[in-house]
């Protein structure tokens, strides 16, 4: 019920599922009503099994009001007693090739002016531009940021910040929810009037993080931006210069550097061979490594209403994505 007691009206919940696969397999099993039953002694038992994945699934995800999430669940039935239930999570990894999205090397800038004014009085503009060399990023890159800022109004700026922002939406099929999460902030100090600032040569470190837009999940999706804010000193006065940025999964080309290879031997004679990975059919060895990392949105608990609550396993998950590890 929302609002004053005379005035409430009910409060309408709004939900959305998806599903991507359901399967099962039986790993232990009498087919036979006449057989013996089943007798295991005391000790540890293996049994191996495997699933295929379908393609293009979306990448795991934990959310303020949302989640993408794969688990696995081991039940043991025993006749006419306790069944035991064991679940786990497991990580997806959605691809996002930066280099099949159309201009993600390319230069991207965003300039905006705006007048300070008090009353019937106008001073001169705050103008102020954000740029960056590219739009399109992988965690483990540091994005590169240059600002100017200009100063012509009558009043002092008071402080300036660039802000990396997260904002995901959930939605249901009447209505959506927007949240918004700071991932890293840049500050300045103050300016005084009739000033210019520029920032160059700062960047703000791009952690482990979910894929931009979260493609094959319809209805939870994410964008990134870049936020420069600028507020002045004295009446109300707020200026935002935002700038979207893509994060993925796979790096621009253009951004990994080839390192030469040292002249090449005949291993054969030596009685041994590479081990050296070779990513290009010239032999090029590229400055970067992947690994993969705990998302830095942290974890959530994975335990549902139709869990039993004897369930076993480690019912806090937090994804992994990947991680790139740029070598200077």
């Amino acid at each position: 019920m929302r609002g004053p007691a005379p005035l409430r009206t009910p409060a309408r919940h709004h939900s959305a599922h998806e599903e991507y696969f359901d399967l099962t397999t039986t790993v232990l099993e009498s087919h036979d009503n006449e057989a013996p039953k089943i007798t295991l002694l005391r000790g540890n038992y293996c049994y191996p099994f495997q699933f295929r994945l379908p393609e293009n699934l979306p990448s795991s995800f934990e959310g303020e009001y949302g989640h993408v999430r794969y688990t696995v669940k081991a039940t043991i039935e025993k006749p006419k007693r306790i069944i035991h239930v064991t679940k786990t999570a497991f990580s997806v990894i959605g691809s996002l090739d930066l280099n099949t999205i159309p201009q993600m090397d390319s230069p991207a800038g965003m300039t905006l002016s705006k007048n300070l004014c008090c009353l019937c009085c106008t001073s001169g503009p705050i103008s102020a531009l954000l740029s960056l060399p590219r739009r399109g990023y992988v965690p483990g890159d540091i994005v590169p940021v240059a600002v100017e800022i200009e100063n012509l109004s009558s009043r002092k700026i008071e402080s300036a910040s660039i802000t990396l922002k997260m904002t995901t939406n959930f939605h249901s099929r009447d209505e959506s929810r927007t949240v918004s999460t700071q991932i890293d902030k840049i500050t300045h100090g103050a300016m005084p009037r009739g000033s210019t600032s520029a920032w160059t040569g700062e960047g703000i470190p791009l952690p482990a993080l979910p894929p931009s837009f979260l493609f094959g999940c319809n209805i939870i999706d994410i964008q990134y931006k870049l936020e420069l804010r600028v507020d002045a000193v004295g009446a109300s006065f707020e200026m935002y210069v935002p700038l979207e940025i893509i994060v993925g999964t796979v790096p621009l080309r253009s951004t990994i550097r080839p390192i030469p290879q040292s002249p090449r031997h005949d291993s054969r004679s030596r009685g041994h061979h590479s081990t050296s990975s070779q990513a290009t059919s010239h032999s090029e060895h590229y400055a970067v490594s992947l690994t993969y990392m705990e998302s830095r949105l942290g974890g959530a608990c994975i335990r549902e209403e139709e869990d039993p609550e004897d369930m076993k396993g480690d019912h806090y998950f937090s994804p992994v994505y990947p991680y790139y590890i740029w070598t200077d």
